[in-house]
């Protein structure tokens, strides 16, 4: 049937954020005392108190949960467990590291959105080691739904002729605007410390170690000198750190230490650090660091800027392309060798509407045309680090209303995600014939759309 560009199945939009926001973030609201199970599917049960917590959690946002609602929420934890089901009879499983950097990506966020990790644990009333231990089990089991939906559906693609279809079964009167779009990419040079400012603070960080072991305390020195925003004003601290969390090199320090112990100077990509070990408790430790930055002297600094400024005219007089360029010079190690593209952390894609590039970025191609670049300019980034970047305007697409020429690529992948979801329909009903499902008397009667 016909179906509105703006709309999404409902079906779709309640199992999609679920699995991505539910499974995430049920440890945040109080646990609702547990009273009987109401399903059973292979060996996964659903209580009623999942139900409960589930609606609560629409209703935190806003939503007004009718009857129809609550047999969606509850059909979509019925799926939920038809795909834990698989992944055990498969045997999928996801490692520890890949549940733990889910975790800290999670942890991040909240820590941005709520100003600090005294702020996350106020909010949820929790020390942050107590928040990540609870978040792992819920995490590992969207991680493992997500991997099960991806081996069902990785095989499914549209051709354009099915693309050209699906789109002719808008509504073409509905058709929404499409916001302005660009495609930038950059050229980032970051100049390297010269020595003496290396020295200069291996020298520092050694003298705050000899305070430490003098008796001062190393989380107030964390707070006076620490150069990273991620703790200083926490004492430098991180809690319940277990493998796979961290780079490599602070790793290898933090759980080669011993209780109260602090480390040598040591390097990472951010910088020098000091460490001291605060507590191990098995797999996972809490660590308290200081973090400097060497100094780039101001000719340094000036360095990378007139490098900048060569390679742009190299590239204007037709010496070198920029996608070169980012290859020999950038160093940006996410861009390097992609031609400098920069990707949309939201959507994968490299296209981003205004509103959702770095402020400088917005202002540094607003005036560009498709093609140009800008002149080098400064940034200071959040470790205290100093550099210069130039920026090329690879594509802009003004606002318009969505077009099959245009937007093709948006058109190709709804077409494709409505192809999924029907193979995941057709994969559920086909699984529930060779499954055992209990439902609960009182929940028999609901309206489902599946044959559980």
């Amino acid at each position: 049937m016909p179906r509105d560009l703006n709309n999404l199945k409902f079906t779709k939009m309640i199992r999609i954020f679920s699995v991505v926001f539910f499974l995430f973030t049920q440890w945040s609201f109080a646990q609702v005392n547990v009273d009987g199970i109401v399903a059973v599917v292979g060996n996964n049960i659903v209580l009623k108190s999942d139900l409960e917590q589930q609606i609560l959690q629409y209703q935190a946002q806003g939503l007004e949960v009718d009857s129809s609602m609550r047999t969606q929420v509850f059909e979509d934890l019925l799926f939920q467990k038809l795909m834990l089901h698989k992944a055990e009879v498969d045997s999928v499983e996801v490692t520890e590291n890949e549940v733990n950097n889910e975790v800290e990506s999670r942890i991040n966020t909240f820590i941005t959105q709520l100003g600090g990790e005294d702020q996350l644990e106020e909010y949820f009333d929790k020390k942050i080691y107590e928040i990540r231990k609870e978040m792992f089990e819920p995490i590992r089991e969207s991680l493992i739904i997500k991997r099960v939906r991806y081996d069902i559906t990785s095989f499914v693609d549209v051709s354009p002729a099915q693309v050209k279809d699906h789109f002719s079964k808008f509504d073409t009167e509905v058709l929404p605007e499409i916001n302005e779009r660009v495609e930038v990419a950059q050229l980032f040079k970051l100049p390297p410390a010269n020595e003496s400012a290396i020295r200069e603070t291996n020298s520092k960080l050694n003298k705050l170690k000899q305070r430490v072991l003098k008796g001062e305390s190393f989380a107030t020195l964390a707070i006076l000198y620490s150069e990273d925003p991620g703790s200083s004003r926490n004492g430098g601290l991180y809690t319940a750190i277990r493998r796979g969390m961290f780079v490599k090199e602070f790793e290898a320090v933090m759980f080669s230490l011993e209780d109260d112990e602090v480390s040598e100077v040591f390097e990472t990509e951010y910088g020098y650090h000091i460490a001291q070990m605060v507590e191990r408790r098995s797999d996972e430790v809490d660590i308290r660091h200081i973090l400097m930055s060497p100094k780039i002297s101001p000719i340094d600094l000036n360095d990378a800027k007139d490098l900048l400024a060569l390679v742009r005219d190299s590239i204007l007089d037709g010496d070198l392309t920029f996608e070169t360029a980012t290859s020999q010079h950038s160093d940006d190690k996410n861009s390097k060798f992609n031609g400098g593209k920069l990707i949309n952390n939201n959507s994968g894609t490299t296209s981003f509407e205004p509103h959702e590039l770095e402020n400088a970025i917005k202002i540094a191609v607003k005036d560009l045309e498709v093609g140009e670049i800008s002149e080098p300019a400064y940034v200071k980034m959040e470790y205290g680090k100093e550099a210069y970047r130039m920026f090329k305007l690879l594509s802009r697409t003004p606002a318009h209303q969505a077009n099959f020429k245009d937007d093709y690529k948006m058109i190709r992948d709804m077409a494709l995600e409505q192809k999924k979801e029907e193979t995941i329909e057709q994969w559920i009903e086909a699984t529930l014939l060779k499954t055992y499902v209990y439902i609960a008397d009182s929940y028999k009667s609901q309206s489902f759309q599946y044959h559980w």
